[in-house]
Order: structure tokens, then sequence, then C-alpha cells
């Protein structure tokens, strides 16, 4: 074809060819053609760009920090979509920092750019900078010295601009007193639960059921599911294909001989003079002594085993005459390990320093290392081969799987065919991940945010290759896709019953515990009241605003009572179980500043400055982002997303 047009490209072709590549460039602009990716802008703030590879940097940071943080389960747990605007949104908050420093007069000279990268550990080597850790840094992250150095200009103005105002707050004294008289409140009350399991929960008459549905239509629904076809790849399974003869094991055997060796082990005993490895020279030398000294009364005599029981400072051994069983290379202290292995059989060392003190060891038998036999561990030798074979057949297949994935996104059957493998289904499964919880493969977080992509739901693409579990790696593309729908009421006849039962049981329950109150606040004996309602009180003593072990709703809810006069104050809430709690503030003591340590007040005062400061900066952020002018380009986002 190219050829063809190197022929022809003469005369009225190639006008009709020139015609052609003008007609795009004339609607659309040649910025789209020859602009590189990186200076389209996914926003711009007072005029400030904000490009496509600066966005996507940021993204996949933050994406990687979350991963780090939460391991497996961050798939399932993190929308993208949202998560992408989340960065964005903070990257324009960002822009309205920096242009708000700059528009005061603030800049960052290269001599502080440049201490400041210097001052970075990642670009040290010993105590100094080194420039080829730099170098190597910045072409790993494949960024320029021009614009690495523009953007940490930009996070030190930044910085500079977040610690002048976050930093600016001060607490006074009287600020000081007034926060912990609040914050360190301690208050005594009791409690009593009206349990709503011990109401009645009548059958509603029909009139209501309906009557129900219709105003609470839009909460009865089935939500959005699907089904999976999927490709799924074992390492474990692979092993447990793999065949094998003795021929190959004894082959295996023989290559690496020596990893099948029985070691030389040790049987030893010990007497310690303890002393910390950070000890002073005459607390060492203290040790030292009395570890001679005791050898001195074994030479003379003495059982070993009597003086390990008196004298010696290891707690575990000591007991047992200081034995401590066999021992093999690797296992003990490297000094220790020396000594032990260079005694002869009943032979006592001279004191021996390790990091625990002076050690005495005696060394009373001896199991020489000698070679296994291939039938002793061919077991062994066999699961070796196995898992060998099997991870290099994983990858194999993995690669293979990916390629034919890419190249065919519209189906699984040829990755099927080519590696020999079935295409299974899963049950339904909701965006939730509401599904049978043993179906492994829909199970799984990550493969439900995949299945519920845009690229896999929205294209009808399959997925790329997804290890849910190390050696477990699946491919799925999405089925049977049922949209979210209202259901009829005789499909939610069962929910509305429940719902009605559980308005019921809340009424008579809240009916029941707004009376209890209504006593208590006459002036009823609490005790009487409780004893009328077949109920106990639970006393909790100097609660604190922020103590554990007690349910925050009701530690939010007593710390909501005024204070109490005469023989305190109640109140009452339905918790998250159902339950009316009534509650009795019999006492509130105030947080004393005096109380406080130096310590304790200075930590105090730091902290309540910061909260300040940090409200002091969120308040500027939003004012400053009100006054700014913001553009979001939504289809280069679009673009970014897909």
């Amino acid at each position: 074809m190219l050829q063809f047009i190197r022929n022809h490209a003469t005369g009225w072709i190639a006008w009709g060819i020139v015609i052609l590549i003008c007609i795009p460039f004339a609607l659309w602009g040649i910025h789209q053609y020859v602009a590189p990716q990186g200076s389209v802008a996914v926003a711009a703030v007072d005029g400030t760009e904000i490009g496509y590879y600066d966005f996507q940097d940021s993204y996949a940071r933050r994406r990687q920090s979350l991963q780090a943080n939460f391991g497996p389960d961050f798939a399932g747990m993190f929308d993208d979509d949202r998560l992408r605007r989340e960065v964005l949104e903070q990257m324009i908050d960002s822009e309205v920092v920096v242009n708000s420093g700059m528009a005061a007069g603030m800049r960052v000279g290269d001599t502080l750019l440049a201490r400041a990268i210097q001052s970075q550990d990642a670009f040290r080597s010993g105590d100094a900078f080194s420039q080829g850790l730099y170098e190597s840094w910045l072409r790993a992250q494949g960024r320029s010295p021009g614009g690495f150095e523009e953007s940490f200009r930009r996070s030190i103005l930044e910085q500079q601009v977040v610690l002048g105002i976050s930093a600016s707050d001060f607490v006074s004294g009287n600020g000081l007193r007034d926060a912990v008289r609040i914050r360190l409140q301690k208050r005594t009350f009791s409690q009593l639960t009206l349990p709503a399991a011990d109401q009645e929960s009548p059958d509603p008459e029909e009139s209501g059921i309906a009557a129900h549905f219709e105003r609470h239509r839009a909460e009865y629904f089935a939500p959005e599911r699907l089904r999976l076809r999927y490709l799924e790849i074992s390492m474990s399974a692979i092993a447990d294909g793999v065949k094998v003869d003795d021929e190959e094991l004894r082959a295996l055997f023989d290559a690496e001989r020596g990893s099948f060796l029985t070691p030389e082990k040790r049987e030893v005993s010990h007497i310690l003079a303890s002393v910390g490895s950070a000890a002073g020279e005459d607390a060492v030398e203290e040790a030292r002594a009395r570890a001679a000294g005791l050898r001195e009364r074994i030479v003379a005599g003495e059982s070993f085993e009597d003086v390990a029981k008196e004298h010696s400072d290891d707690p575990g051994s000591a007991s047992a005459g200081g034995a401590l069983g066999f021992i093999e290379h690797g296992i003990m202290d490297p000094a220790f390990e020396e000594a032990a292995f260079a005694l002869a059989p009943d032979e006592l060392s001279e004191p021996v320093r390790s990091n625990f003190g002076w050690h005495l060891i005696k060394v009373t038998s001896v199991q020489e290392a000698r070679e296994t036999t291939f039938e002793e561990v061919r077991d062994e030798v066999l699961a070796q081969y196995r898992s060998r074979e099997a991870e290099r057949i994983y990858v194999e297949r993995v690669e293979t799987l990916a390629n034919m994935v890419y190249e065919h996104p519209e189906s699984l059957e040829p990755a099927a065919r080519e590696l020999d493998l079935p295409i299974r289904e899963t049950g339904y499964v909701t965006r939730d991940g509401e599904g049978d919880p043993d179906d492994l493969v829909a199970s799984q977080p990550a493969v439900v945010a995949a299945a519920f992509s845009s690229d896999v739901l929205g294209e009808g693409n399959n997925s790329e290759p997804i290890e849910f579990e190390p050696g477990h790696l699946v491919v799925v593309r999405a089925f049977d896709h049922e949209p979210r729908r209202s259901l009829e009421l005789d499909e939610a006849r069962e929910e509305v019953i429940d719902a009605l039962r559980a308005e019921a049981v809340r009424a008579a329950v809240t009916a029941r515990g707004r009376d209890l109150l209504a006593s208590l606040r006459g002036g009823r004996s609490p005790d009487e009241v409780a004893a009328d309602a077949g109920v106990e009180w639970s006393r909790f003593e100097d609660v604190g605003r922020f103590d554990d072990g007690i349910p925050e709703q009701l530690l939010d809810a007593v710390f909501r009572i005024p204070r109490p006069d005469g023989d305190g104050r109640f109140d009452g809430l339905i918790d998250d179980a159902g339950d009316f709690v009534v509650m009795w503030l019999s006492r509130v003591d105030d947080g004393d500043v005096s109380a406080l340590s130096d310590e304790e007040r200075e930590g105090l005062q730091r902290a309540l400055e910061a909260d300040f400061g940090g409200t002091a900066y969120d308040a500027f952020v939003r004012v400053r982002r009100e006054s700014a002018e913001v553009e979001i380009n939504e289809q280069n986002l679009r673009n970014f997303e897909s």
C-alpha cells in the first residue's frame, strides 16, 4: 500500500491525499496530533494547567500507597473513578495553595532548593549527597532533572504556605484551661436497657403492607448483578499434574546432593553470666570474672549441672542443668555457635562472649553430618521438582494467557483453545460482592472490582489477568448482566413485613422508654423504676470522653447531657441494636490543668495548636478555592479513565 502511494502520489491523487489529511487538522487542530500527551491538561487553576502525566503520576503513587497499606484486598475497597477524582481535587487544592503563595510574593530560591534535594535520604551515600544516586533515581522514575526540580520547588513553596498558616495558631492559658476542662472531663453515669427482643411483633394488616410499600417503594430493589465466565490458572493444580519418573528425580537429587545432607548436630549445655550488649567495660569484666570463677569450680570437680542450676542467669535452661538440647549451624548466636562446634565431647569452653553475656559451654554428644540416601528424601525431592516445574509452567501459561486475552478481548475462546483450559462460570455477584461465599472466584474483591469496571462490564472486554492469591490467577468476562430494578410488592412482601414488624417493635420500645424517662424526670426513685421494668442499672465511674470499652454512640450521648443538678439528669436513645437505653448522669468532674505534668501540658498544647492550625488551613484552602478559576477538562479526564 505504501509503495502504491509513493508510485502514484502525483497530480490529482497527491492533491486528494493532501486534502484528506488537512480535513482533520482543520476540524480538530494539529495540536491533537503533534502535542505530547503530557501537555494535555486534565484541569486548569487560574490558568495554570494540571497536565496528563502529572495527574497520571500522582494517581499511580496514591494507588501504590493504598495497595501497600491494604494489600490484596485493596482492589475491592476503593473505586477507581472515585479515587481519580479525589486525586484530582487534591491536585487542584495544591495548585490553589501554590498560586496563593506566589501571589503573596513567596519564592523558593536555587540555594534552598539544592539544599532540600541534597538532604533527601534517597540521594545520599553515607553522610554525603551522591550525584550518581540522584541521576539513577531520575532515570528510574523516567523524569528529567529540570522537571523534577521544578516540581520539588513547588512542593517546598506549598509546604511553606501550609506551615505559615497551620503553625500560626496558638493556645492561650485560658484556652488551655478551657480545653482541659472539656477534653479531660470525667462523667459518672448509669444505664438500663429495654431490649427490643422483649417486645411483641404483631403481624401487619394487608392494607398496611401495601401502604408501606408505596411510601418506601424506592427502598425495595434487586441490586445490579452479573455472572462471570473465566479462565483459571492455578500453580497447585499444575503441580498436581506434573508427571515424573524416578530417573528424573534421581538426576535432581544428584545435582543438588549437597542440599539433602543431614547436618552435624551437637547436644550442648551452658551456664550464662548475663550482661547487656551495651553494658560498660566494668560490668562486662565483672560478668566475665564471674563466669571464669564458675569454670574453675567445675574444673575442680563440681558438677556442671549443679553449678548451672544454682548460678546460670538463663532461666529457661538453668532448671535443666543448663541443657539446651541439640543445635545445628545457623541457630545460635554466632560467637556461641563457633565455640560450641569447636569443642570436643565433654570439653568445657573458656568464657565465651555473646550479645547476652558470658557463656560456659559444654558439648554432651555429637551427631556427625551424613549424606542422606535418595530413598530417604524421595518425597522431598518430588515436591521440589513439582514446585519448580509448576512455577515454570505457570509463568509460561500466564504469559500466553495475557497475550491471548489482549489480542482477543472479545472472547475467552481463543485463549481456552490455546491453553486447553475449560471456561468456567460463577453464580451471580453484586457490586458489593454479595453472592455465594463458597464461590472462590466471585467472592474475591479484586475480581468483583474488575468485573464491574467500565472496561469489562461497559465495553464487554476480557479482564486483565487477576492474581488474587499467589499462584492463582483468573481472567474474567461478564455475562448475564441484570441491572438494578425496582421490586414489585409480591417480590418484596417478606421484606416489607419485616420492616413493619421492626417499626412496631421500635415504636413500642420507644414508648416504654419514654414512659420510664417521664417517671424518672418526675422524681420517682431510679431503683423503683428499674424494678418495675424488670431490668437493672449498670454504673460507670469516671468515664472519659475518649474511653474505650463503651459504645461510641452511648459515650457521645452521655457527654451531650447537660450538667446534672440534684439527683442527676436522665436521657434516652435507641441504640444500634434497636434497644432503648436510659442514661442517668449523676456526676461531672471537669478536667484540671493543674493536675497535668509539664510534659502533659506541653503535649496537649501542641496538639490543640495543631488542631486549630489544621482547621485554619482547611478554611484558607476553602476560601481560596471558591475565589479561584478552576476548569476541569472532563473529556481528557474520561480519556484517562478509559
